[in-house]
């Protein structure tokens, strides 16, 4: 795997903890920003989800479908 590609999936890694342990801290702290459905966690949902599209499709791009 390329060295761009191991850094796509290290960012990816760090979001997808992001996006399961924030919402937790966030309901357990009772802190509004970061709770299950703020306005926060719903842009990070959405930064997983275009940096997971754009790591399968280099993968798909280079080893082929």
């Amino acid at each position: 795997m390329p060295k761009s590609q191991q850094v796509i999936l290290a960012i990816l890694l760090v979001l997808i903890v992001f996006n399961f342990f924030l919402p937790i801290i966030g309901a357990f702290f009772q802190m509004g920003i970061i709770e299950f459905g703020s306005v926060v966690i719903k842009i990070l949902d959405c930064i997983t989800l275009i940096v997971a599209i754009v790591f399968v499709y280099r993968q798909i791009k280079r080893k082929g479908l």
